[in-house]
């Protein structure tokens, strides 16, 4: 009899992983008020944008039960023919449990052909009872204590809740309905009195609490979201990752490879690639314009989810000067760093008493606190700071660069300069002539977004990030004011075919410099770097051994 709660090994965690991000479907809710009836709008996507967008609309009374009357007949007859014309829009009805859940679940079934109905199984499972008889005690794995079943109300609990399936099970087949709703891996036995506290609630509003059942319920909700094709919240995809993650380095416990071995009872839609653990072949690239392999995307994987630090910033207005302040924190061990700043309402210095006075009490504190630091904006300070291109054997940054990107090139007499050549510009896919005026250096990760970081690191530091070259690119004067100091969750470049490696470059220079990034940047950088992984690995099914030596990660993943 399969279990949910079983030890699951590191590969079983990294298979989860990978189906959480390539093939679960990310589930948003709208509502929109009327006179009498209000209309839910559910949106479901694919992670990686694969498949169409799909719409579920209930109309429902202020307490989500069926709205009567003649608005609410009138609207289900909009929705009606609407769903009619669109094959991706389906108008179903809110989720009511005495009226719909037996009628369109069934009963609990006998799916073995045992005589015996699932819920009576579990029981038995969770009982260690071979011969289906339910008596004796059994471990509640949500309050972590042993349970008498016959002193106590005891219920066989789905752990993905019947009430959030429900905007989709009622369009599917009466056999997909049952199959789900009979599911073993998704049924555990627990208190009566607990399962009425979970009731409906996902991940990110409710978790059990023995806290040793956490990566074992976060399987089986990324498990059966997959295997039954439910979507999920982005707040609960987002707490379901973290766990994971977890789990996934905890088992390892330092291993510089995962096992061999998955549970059987697993059944995946997708693997991650194959990949061999033995240390990959590195050959020297060309710069971020040029081509990536597919271990290159695995290991900025590994890289943004467990260094990439997260940073989230908050605005307290004050009379004159506004208290900006950047908490960063490290993904997996949690520390956290403050960066304060008194700025002005648009955001640059605030002269004044009160920017003078406030800026005094930032500096106290940072001398009596290692983790909090007192900065000050940007604007007029870039060569101050970050100094000019630096040049080796006369040959500054922009030119070595330069002759990097350009085909064609030309030299100056004394071969210091580029003068002349073609390009073709990554942000736009179109081609170019050099010109001096018209052709510049962008940095992928701006200077602008570093400097949070930056300022309070050593000359030497910035120095190294401003000369990356790794990060930077010639590109036309005029795309990279489009650009300007926006970071991927406001714009990605207008070429689709170079997403992969600006992705890439956002995530190899945020780690290798200790750059932190927003959260909402993380996560347009992680759907754009799976979906590059899925691409390369398409048709071989596996993970190619090439690694690019100029991305000297911090880290490498176990595989």
């Amino acid at each position: 009899m399969p279990n949910p709660f079983q030890a699951y090994s590191a590969r079983d965690y990294a298979d989860a992983i990978w189906n959480l991000e390539t093939s679960t479907y990310v589930r948003s809710h709208e509502r929109e008020n009327n006179e009498d009836c209000d209309v839910l709008t559910y949106e479901v996507m694919h992670p990686l944008g694969a498949e169409p967008d799909r719409s579920y609309v209930h109309i429902a009374d202020e307490d989500n039960w069926w709205c009567s009357g003649s608005e609410g007949d009138a609207l289900r007859e909009e929705f009606d023919e609407l769903e009619d014309s669109d094959e991706n829009f389906y108008h179903g009805r809110p989720y009511e449990n005495v009226t719909q859940r037996v009628p369109y679940f069934g009963t609990w079934a006998d799916v073995n052909g045992n005589g015996v109905n699932s819920r009576t199984e579990i029981h038995a499972r969770d009982l260690g009872s071979s011969t289906f008889s339910i008596s004796g005690t059994y471990w509640d794995h949500y309050s972590g204590q042993y349970v008498n079943i016959g002193e106590t109300e005891t219920h066989g609990e789905h752990m993905i809740p019947v009430g959030h399936t429900w905007p989709e099970m009622q369009h599917r087949s009466r056999d997909d309905r049952v199959a789900y709703y009979n599911d073993h891996m998704n049924l555990t036995s627990t208190i009566g009195e607990t399962n009425r506290e979970k009731s409906g609630q996902t991940p990110s509003e409710w978790m059990p609490d023995n806290e040793d059942a956490h990566c074992a319920y976060g399987m089986t909700w990324t498990h059966i979201a997959n295997k039954h094709r439910i979507s999920l919240f982005q707040r609960d995809v987002d707490h379901l990752r973290e766990l994971l993650w977890d789990c996934l380095e905890e088992e390892l416990d330092g291993a510089d490879a995962l096992p061999e071995q998955r549970s059987s009872d697993l059944d995946w839609q997708t693997l991650p690639p194959e990949s061999s653990p033995q240390e990959a072949e590195e050959e020297p690239g060309g710069g971020p314009r040029e081509h990536y392999t597919s271990r290159d995307y695995t290991d900025a994987l590994w890289n943004l989810e467990n260094l990439a630090r997260i940073r989230s910033v908050e605005r307290e207005e004050r009379e004159e000067c506004d208290l900006q302040t950047h908490t960063v924190r490290h993904p997996r061990t949690g520390a956290e760093t403050v960066y304060a700043r008194i700025i002005s309402p648009e955001n640059s210095y605030c002269a004044g008493e009160q920017g003078d006075d406030l800026r005094a009490e930032l500096d106290e504190q940072a001398e009596d606190d290692d983790s909090f630091f007192h900065g000050s904006p940007l604007a007029g300070q870039r060569r101050d700071y970050f100094g000019f291109w630096a040049a080796d054997e006369g040959v500054n940054t922009r030119h070595r660069v330069l002759a990097r990107d350009l085909t064609e090139v030309e030299w100056n007499s004394a071969e210091t300069g580029v003068r002349d050549g073609d390009f073709y510009d990554p942000y736009t896919g179109d081609h170019a002539e050099y010109s001096a005026p018209d052709t510049v250096l962008d940095h992928l990760l701006p200077v602008e977004h570093a400097w949070i970081e930056m300022q309070h690191r050593s000359e030497d530091e910035r120095k190294q990030f401003y000369n990356d070259p790794t990060n930077l690119l010639a590109v036309t004067a005029e795309s990279q004011q489009d650009k300007g100091s926006q970071a991927p969750r406001n714009w990605m470049p207008e070429h689709q075919g170079f997403h992969c490696r600006y992705a890439m470059a956002w995530t190899s220079t945020a780690v290798k410099h200790g750059i932190s990034l927003f959260d909402s940047d993380i996560r347009e950088l992680r759907e754009t770097l799976y979906r590059c992984a899925a691409e390369e690995t398409a048709e071989s099914g596996t993970v190619e051994s090439v690694r690019r030596a100029e991305l000297d990660w911090a880290s490498l993943p176990p595989y």
